[in-house]
C-alpha cells in the first residue's frame, strides 16, 4: 500500500530580519542576544496568545502556522508594534526590524513540519514586504476584509520567484501599522476556550438553573397576560453603541479649569447627543460620579453603557493640556486615548474647536469598533443596527457587487424595524452611487428613489444631519445647486461634529462653484474624521486642484487610492495632477490604469455638474492632454 501524503488548507506566516547578515557582520553578539529578547518578550508570548505555532526557524526569523487567518494577521500586526517599541531606544543602525508574510493555502503535512506552493508563497510575500510592514495575498485580505479594523493597501499583482502565476499582493507599512496602536487586537481562538470554561462551571450550576427556571416559569405564567400587552410593535435597536461621558477633572482644583471642565463635559454630552446612531446617558446621570475615579466596569453596570468616556484638564505655566480616554466597560480595556495642548489664553475661544473634534473622531472610532465587533457574527441574527453598519461597510467599497450586497442589508434592517431612519439613509446612499458610478439603467428614476428614502428618513428623525446631506447631494444631481445648498447648511446647522455634514457641503460648494469655501468645509470634516468616503476624498482632491493647489490634490487622491484602487474617476484626477506637477511617467501609468478599468472613460462627461462653465474647461482639457 502506498502512504498518502497529508494536505490541508491552512495560513501560513513567514518573518525575517531586514539586513540581517550587516547586522551580524557589525556586532554578532549584540545582535543574537537582542534577537533572543525580541524572541523572548515580544514575539513568542504573542504567538502564543494567538494560537500560532512554529513549525521552522530559519537563524534570523521563523514560519508559524496559524489555524485563524484573522488571528494570523492580528498576531502579525500586534508583533511589529511590539518589536517597534522594544527597538525604539536602540541605534538606528544597529536596530533589528522583521519583515511579514502571510498567505492562506493547502499545503503537505510531514509530521511537524509543512511544505508546499502555501508555504513557499508566505516567504515570497514577506520578501517584498516593506521595512517594518506586512504582505498579505488576496485570499488572506478577503478573509480578514470587515473583520479588523485596518486597509491594506493594493499593489497590484506582481511575480515572485519559483511560483508560476503572478500574485495579488496587499500591503500595510510600518507608518500604517503604528498610526493603528489605539485598536484593540484580541485572538479569536479564546472565545472557544473561554466558552468552554463557561460549559464546565454552567454544569456545576445545572441544579441551581433548573430550580431557577421552575420559579421563573411559574412567575411568567401569572403575568402572561400583562406582558402580551406591552410588546413592541416593531424590533427595537437595542445594539447600538451607548457611552457615559464622565465628568472631567480638573486637578488643582483651581476654579476657572474647575468650571471649564464641568463646561467640557455638559458640551461633549451634548455634541454626542446630536449623533442618531449612538445612546448617551444624560448630565444628570453621571452627576454621582463627580470627583470619583471609577474603574469602567462599575460605570457599566451601574449605568448599563457599553463605553465610558473620561478626562481631565491639566494646567501648566505655558498650556493647558486636555486628555480624553475612551475605555470598554465591559473588560476595562483602554479603546482610544488623545490629548489636546493649547494656550491658556485660547483655551474659551477654541473650545468648542476641541469638543466638535472630540465627538467628532470619537463617534468614527465607536463605529469601528462596533464593525469590528459584528463582524463574526452571522448576518441573518443581526439587528437593525448591526445591518446597518454591514451596509455600510459595503457601501465604502465603492464597487458595484458591494452596493448591491449593501441593499439587501438596509432593507433587511428596514424589515425589522420599519421606522429606523439610517436603514433608509442607506438605501438613498444605494441609489445615489448608482447614478456616479454609472450602474443605473435609469438615473432619474434611481435619484427619485434616493429623495424619496431622503424625505423618510427625515420623516422618521427629522434631527438626522445625514438625512439632509443625502437629501442635498440628490439636488446636486439634479442641478438645483440651490436647494442643495440649503440642505447641506441645514445638516451643518443640527450636527457640528458631523464630519461627514461637512464633506457634504464641501462636494455642494464644489459644483456650485465656490472653491475656498468648499477646501475650508472639507478641511474641517477631515478635522473632524479622517476617514473621508472615497467619493468625498475624490470631490476634495478635486476642489485642490481647481485651486492649483496640486500637492495637496496629490496628497488626497493618493490616500483614497490606498482604500480602493480600482475607482477611474480617482485615477484620472490624480494622473492629471501628477502631469501638472511634472511627473510625466507617473501620469502615464495613472491613464493606463484608467483606461484598463474604465474602456469608456471620456474627458467631456467628467466634471460635467460643476455650474461654472470655465471650471468645466479646466478639468475636461487636463484630462485632454494627458490622453484621456
Amino acid at each position: 500500500m502506498t502512504d498518502q501524503l497529508e494536505r490541508k488548507l491552512t495560513t501560513i506566516l513567514a518573518t525575517d530580519v531586514v539586513g540581517y547578515s550587516k547586522l551580524m557582520g557589525a556586532d554578532e553578539e549584540g545582535t543574537l542576544k537582542r534577537l533572543k529578547a525580541i524572541r523572548r518578550d515580544c514575539t513568542d508570548p504573542l504567538l502564543e496568545k494567538f494560537g500560532g505555532r512554529i513549525f521552522k526557524t530559519t537563524g534570523d526569523g521563523f514560519l508559524v502556522e496559524f489555524q485563524s487567518v484573522v488571528d494570523a494577521v492580528n498576531c502579525s500586526i500586534s508583533m511589529q508594534r511590539k518589536i517597534a517599541d522594544y527597538e525604539i531606544n536602540t541605534l538606528e543602525n544597529k536596530r533589528i526590524i522583521f519583515r511579514m508574510g502571510i498567505n492562506l493555502g493547502d499545503v503537505i503535512v510531514d509530521e511537524d513540519d509543512i511544505f508546499g506552493d502555501g508555504v513557499n508563497i508566505a516567504a515570497r510575500l514577506e520578501s517584498i514586504s516593506d521595512r517594518g510592514g506586512i504582505c498579505i495575498s488576496e485570499l488572506v485580505r478577503e478573509q480578514v476584509r470587515g473583520k479588523i479594523p485596518l486597509d491594506f493597501t493594493d499593489r497590484g499583482e506582481q511575480s515572485v520567484k519559483n511560483i508560476e502565476k503572478p500574485v495579488r499582493v496587499y500591503g500595510l507599512t510600518a507608518e500604517d501599522i503604528q498610526l493603528t496602536k489605539d485598536v484593540v487586537l484580541e485572538p479569536r481562538f479564546r472565545q472557544k476556550i473561554l466558552r468552554g470554561k463557561t460549559l464546565m462551571i454552567s454544569a456545576i450550576s445545572v441544579a441551581a438553573l433548573v430550580l431557577v427556571s421552575i420559579g421563573y416559569l411559574f412567575y411568567t405564567n401569572l403575568n402572561n397576560t400583562k406582558s402580551s400587552k406591552t410588546e413592541s410593535t416593531h424590533v427595537k435597536t437595542e445594539a447600538q453603541p451607548s457611552i457615559a461621558v464622565l465628568p472631567f477633572t480638573a486637578p488643582g482644583n483651581e476654579a476657572d479649569y474647575a468650571y471649564f471642565s464641568d463646561g467640557m463635559t455638559e458640551e461633549i454630552i451634548s455634541a454626542l447627543g446630536r449623533f442618531s446612531d449612538i445612546k448617551v446617558i444624560s448630565r444628570n446621570g453621571i452627576t454621582e460620579f463627580k470627583g470619583q475615579d471609577p474603574k469602567p466596569s462599575m460605570v457599566g453596570k451601574e449605568l448599563g453603557v457599553k463605553y465610558v468616556l473620561a478626562g481631565s484638564v491639566r494646567k501648566s505655566l505655558d498650556h493647558i493640556r486636555i486628555n480624553v480616554r475612551l475605555s470598554s466597560a465591559e473588560d476595562n480595556t483602554l479603546l482610544w486615548s488623545e490629548q489636546y495642548d493649547i494656550a491658556p489664553s485660547e483655551i474659551f475661544n477654541t473650545q468648542d474647536q476641541i469638543i466638535r473634534r472630540i465627538a467628532g473622531t470619537l463617534v468614527r472610532k465607536l463605529t469601528n469598533i462596533e464593525l469590528s465587533s459584528i463582524a463574526t457574527k452571522p448576518a441573518n441574527n443581526l439587528e437593525a443596527y448591526d445591518l446597518v453598519l454591514r451596509g455600510r461597510e459595503l457601501i465604502a467599497r465603492v464597487t458595484r457587487s458591494s452596493n448591491i450586497q449593501a441593499r439587501v442589508f438596509f432593507k433587511k434592517a428596514i424589515e425589522l424595524d420599519p421606522s429606523y431612519a439610517p436603514a433608509y439613509i442607506g438605501l438613498g446612499e444605494v441609489e445615489l452611487n448608482n447614478v456616479t458610478d454609472g450602474w443605473s439603467q435609469d438615473p432619474q428614476q434611481s435619484l427619485e428613489k434616493a429623495e424619496n428614502y431622503a424625505l423618510k428618513a427625515i420623516e422618521f428623525d427629522e434631527n438626522s444631519s445625514a438625512a439632509y446631506s443625502l437629501l442635498g447631494n440628490v439636488h446636486i444631481h439634479f442641478a438645483d445647486y440651490d436647494r442643495a445648498l440649503d440642505e447641506m447648511k441645514r445638516a451643518v446647522e443640527i450636527n457640528k461634529s458631523d464630519p461627514e455634514a461637512y464633506a457634504g457641503l464641501g462636494t455642494v460648494l464644489v459644483w456650485a462653484g465656490d472653491i475656498p469655501g468648499s477646501i475650508k468645509a472639507f478641511e474641517t470634516a477631515e478635522e473632524l474624521g479622517p476617514n473621508l468616503t472615497i467619493t468625498d476624498s475624490m470631490t476634495y482632491g478635486l476642489a485642490y486642484f481647481l485651486a492649483g493647489r496640486f500637492s495637496d490634490a496629490e496628497r488626497v487622491f493618493e490616500r483614497s487610492l490606498k482604500k480602493n484602487n480600482q475607482h477611474s474617476y480617482t485615477r484620472a484626477m490624480l494622473a492629471a495632477t501628477y502631469s501638472k506637477l511634472g511627473k510625466s511617467d507617473a501620469a502615464a501609468r495613472e491613464v493606463e490604469s484608467v483606461k484598463e478599468l474604465n474602456p469608456r472613460f471620456t474627458h467631456n462627461d467628467f466634471g460635467s455638474l460643476l455650474k461654472d462653465p470655465k471650471l468645466r474647461e479646466k478639468i475636461s482639457s487636463a484630462l485632454a492632454q494627458i490622453g484621456l
